[in-house]
């Protein structure tokens, strides 16, 4: 399997280590330290860091961090019925930025690509409706809106490769083009600048139930046993899957380990059980912690059971003055963020600045210029070294004051346009976030120098989390930070708990296995599968039985329903086809290799120039896919459809991890980034006194945040030996 990450190569020294895999033993045999230390490559990686090094993880997190910003904001965020509305916004997002993300790892960009959504919408409305003068079937339209955004990528690539030009100038010499062209064609035959009535044509509603169909999904009984059943098992799948890429295999199985790991699991499965069936909010917390601590020990029976136990190394060692910082800094954090709620009312909706007394305002002004000005300071003092002449003072005073007046002013403006209430939520969000995170790369740290520190700080984590899920349920009025959130916190912590424990008794494996390691994948992919598939279950579905949803229409009530349209499906195949082609095939390591040094990939034979044309006709392609998809969903397209989204599109790509100097990247990153545009569209609309136009600076911040994390993780993970 190619890395989708990397430049994959002919010699990449992972293929010779799968072609000679060290045999499957109880104490496998360790790899030469001399080849492993002057090689990166072929250092073995455990699960997290394989994570941390995939170009999903900024776009991952992000999206868990915005879905859940939104759902602590927003009051019907969360619901089916939303998560199906942004899923159907998310999808022309997602078509095309897996198209944007393919060219961007072959290094280039198409700033038509939003314009030629609309571009063949509009085709296909002109066509059906003025060709011949009558118009002509809904189908022969689409097909001619496909051929020519073939040629028009075709024409796009052709002249990059012909001329050497930048692709940014052909392409935005494209999007006037067909810019001018939409509305001159508009204005021509439709005497408007829109086309309306395209779903009324010849055979265009038979299409659109091929195409753009609609499910209506009501009642289904099983909805809530066969989701948590999908759940468990998907859960425990992923879970195992992950131990058997972490640690060392024993040569036989421990019938100890096996009695701990079925008595957790029994306890797992009763108290899934019971929290499907409480609804008060003491009971589940009370039921939401015992079945965190019979997870705990449903996994740690299953490590002890199945791989080898660490033998004591008598090494003693203090906590190193690091750990030891992180420890004091994260506890810290965790206090505040539980102490926060005291002095800011939840209640309390006037601005922060507007609220503090006029004579604390200064205070705060000036405390946020200081720390401009030392945090500035401190960063030009570096680079000025040891000496430092006249002008270099000068320079550092005015720079300093500059970053002082920045930050006071930024400072300022934001406490002028947040609330109290939205000041505390993001305070105890953010505080409790870095603190718990602080504490756990303290346990990083000092379980390098003794691994009881290790399973100490683990502890001290997991409490942390209980911490402030309990705080949490007794501070909050809503039901979701009452029931869901401290359920959910209860449970990390057992994982978190779980994880240190078996660092602590288990050991780590350092090379890499074959069997395992297929069988490890294979897990966690089915693992993952389940839990998509119960997830959409209860998602579609309501859990009415088909005697309640026929009560309800005796009685005249409607029953709810959920619609899913086939413009999602649309993007999961889209994203799973170029997925599979990006790490499966050869032209995807010939997308990776033309991205990444085009020159050098056709001295070794990869026919470069086809292969960049190739993509600029798949973006086309997929632009006349959401273009389709749009004229049939709406009926009614304007001519300046799509203008502006080019940037959209590549915002996805980046955010999901594609370098804009190509070669590196994601697919399913893309689709990642596509569904945090998505959510911020539609998330902006619940939460009540928001302007929905804020989405956008929020889109800049999200796009910023997402690098910054993608460059420093990917770095951080590459250094570690």
């Amino acid at each position: 399997m190619n890395d989708p990450g990397h430049q994959p190569s002919s010699s990449d020294p992972a293929a010779v280590t799968a072609s000679n895999p060290a045999p499957t033993t109880s104490a496998p045999s360790k790899p030469k330290a001399s080849v492993a230390g002057r090689d990166e490559r072929i250092t073995y990686r455990g699960p997290l860091r394989r994570w941390l090094i995939s170009p999903e993880i900024g776009a991952f997190i992000g999206t868990v961090v915005v879905w859940a910003f939104l759902w602590g904001n927003g009051q019907t965020f969360g619901t089916s019925g939303t998560t199906l509305n942004w899923l159907d916004v998310a999808a022309p997002y997602g078509i095309m930025a897996t198209a944007v993300a393919l060219l961007m790892i072959g290094g280039e960009f198409d700033l038509s690509a939003g314009v030629m959504t609309g571009a063949t919408a509009m085709i296909i409305g002109l066509v059906s409706r003025f060709f011949m003068g009558e118009g002509v079937h809904i189908a022969w339209a689409v097909l001619v809106a496909f051929a020519a955004a073939a040629a028009i990528g075709w024409f796009n690539g052709y002249l990059v490769i012909r001329t050497g030009l930048p692709s940014f100038i052909i392409t935005l010499a494209s999007f006037f083009v067909l810019r001018g062209l939409m509305l001159v064609l508009s204005k021509r035959l439709a005497s408007k600048v829109y086309v309306d009535q395209i779903t009324d044509q010849r055979g265009a509603k038979g299409f659109k139930n091929w195409i753009a169909h609609e499910w209506r999904l009501t009642d289904f009984g099983w909805r809530d046993p066969i989701f948590l059943t999908c759940v468990v098992i998907g859960v425990s799948l992923f879970i195992y899957g992950v131990l058997e890429q972490a640690f060392a295999r024993r040569g036989s199985l421990s019938t100890t380990g096996l009695g701990v790991a079925a008595l957790g699991s029994v306890g797992t499965l009763a108290g899934f059980a019971a929290l499907h069936r409480t609804d008060g909010v003491s009971a589940n917390v009370i039921v939401g912690g015992a079945t965190a601590l019979a997870v705990a020990v449903a996994v740690v029976g299953i490590g002890l059971s199945r791989w080898e136990h660490r033998a004591e190394d008598g090494r003693r060692a203090a906590l190193p003055r690091d750990a030891l910082l992180r420890v004091g800094l994260g506890i810290a954090g965790v206090a505040l963020a539980c102490l926060l709620p005291i002095p800011f009312d939840r209640n309390e909706r006037r601005a922060v600045l507007t609220w503090t007394t006029s004579g604390l305002r200064p205070v705060l002004a000036i405390a946020a210029g200081l720390i401009g000005v030392i945090l500035s300071a401190r960063s030009v003092r570096r680079g000025l070294g040891e000496r430092v002449r006249a002008a270099g003072m000068l320079k550092l005073v005015l720079f300093s004051l500059y970053a002082g007046l920045m930050v006071m002013g930024v400072a300022l403006s934001l406490l002028q346009l947040t609330t109290v209430q939205a000041m505390r939520a993001i305070g105890m969000l953010l505080l409790g976030s870095a603190g718990v995170a602080l504490i756990l790369n303290a346990r990083g740290i000092a379980g390098k120098a003794d691994r009881r520190w290790h399973l100490v700080i683990g502890v001290l984590a997991s409490a942390a989390l209980v911490v402030i899920g309990l705080v949490s349920r007794a501070d909050a009025s809503a039901t979701r930070f009452r029931v869901v959130l401290p359920t959910a916190l209860v449970l990390g912590a057992a994982l978190v708990l779980a994880n240190s424990v078996l660092e602590y008794l288990l050991v780590k494996r350092t090379i890499a296995v074959p069997g395992p390691d297929r069988l490890s994948r294979r897990l966690q992919v089915a693992g993952v599968l389940l839990i998509v598939i119960g997830s959409a279950i209860r998602l579609l579905f309501t859990n009415f039985t088909p005697a309640q949803a026929a009560a309800r229409r005796a009685a005249d009530q409607p029953v709810p329903q959920n619609v899913l349209r086939e413009t999602v499906l649309w993007w999961l195949l889209v994203a799973g086809i170029g997925a599979y082609v990006l790490a499966k095939t050869k032209w995807g390591n010939w997308v990776f290799a033309v991205g990444g040094n085009r020159d050098a990939a056709r001295a070794v034979g990869v026919p470069a120039d086809n292969v960049k044309i190739g993509l600029f006709v798949v973006v086309a392609l997929c632009g006349a896919l959401a273009g389709t998809l749009i004229a049939l969903r709406y009926g009614t397209v304007q001519a300046n459809q799509g203008i502006g989204l080019e940037f959209e599109f590549i915002i996805a790509a980046v955010v999901g991890g594609c370098l804009m100097t190509g070669g590196y990247g994601s697919v399913i990153g893309a689709s990642l980034g596509a569904a945090i545009l998505a959510m911020s569209t539609t998330g902006f609309q619940t939460v009540a006194g928001w302007n929905a136009d804020g989405r956008f600076a929020f889109l800049g911040g999200v796009l910023l945040v997402a690098v910054l994390v993608n460059t420093y993780v990917r770095k951080k993970a590459a250094e570690a030996r």
